[in-house]
Parts: C-alpha cells; structure tokens; sequence
C-alpha cells in the first residue's frame, strides 16, 4: 500500500510540473538543424502570437496560413511559395528545449526542433 501511494504522488507530482504548450512556452526562436525549418514564436503586447518560419536550405520565409495550440500540440500550417508545398506541423514537447514536429505533406516525417538559448527575442 506504501508503494502505491508513493507511485501516486509521484504521478501527482509530474503531472502538475509537466510542461504546457502556451504562447510563454514557444516564445524564442526554434532551430531544425538544417532538416527544415527555423521558427521564431514572438508575443505581441495583446498577447497574441506572432510565427515566422523560414527555409534552413534557402532562409526563405514561408508564409504561416494558420496556427491553432490544441491541448498539448501546437498545429502549424505553412505554405513554401516559391514551390507550391504546403504542410502542417504538429508539434510535441519533449522538455523545455525539444520540441519533436510530425510533418503532414506530401513528404512526411519527423524533425526535431531545439531552442536557440542565446538568442534574445525579448
């Protein structure tokens, strides 16, 4: 029985310190490493968010068609223009510093997304 409840506030307790996908959470820049993407997540002083995503091959900017954070995700829709391709992103947190992207396009996969700690955004 000891177990047990020790095993319960456990739960208890990592549940309430799990990270949440909010607008606090995102703000900074996020880097693929080169696989794909870099994105910066800006608040505005309405608190709303402000994505900029650009091309890691070509520093091309994507152009952001919608966002939406549902539950733990973070769902981002991009369309790179100079060839037509569209994609979502859905995005799951790993840590404070991970975040792992599900690409949904016509060239699926997974990239993981680091968070540039040096940069100053603020």
């Amino acid at each position: 029985m000891k177990n047990v409840l020790v095993i319960l506030l456990c739960l208890v307790f990592f549940n309430a310190n799990a990270q949440k996908m909010t607008s606090g959470f995102l703000e900074g820049v996020w880097t693929s490493r080169g696989e794909s993407t870099e994105i910066t997540f800006k608040k505005t002083d309405k608190n709303k968010l402000v994505i900029s995503e650009f091309s890691s091959i070509s520093g091309t900017e994507l152009t952001v068609l919608r966002y939406k954070i549902k539950k733990d995700n973070l769902y981002i829709e991009s369309l790179f223009e100079p060839n037509n391709f569209q994609s979502i992103l859905k995005f799951i947190i790993i840590d404070e510093n991970t975040m792992v992207a599900d690409v949904i396009s016509d060239y699926p996969g997974q990239v993981i997304y680091k968070r540039i700690l040096n940069d100053k955004t603020n």
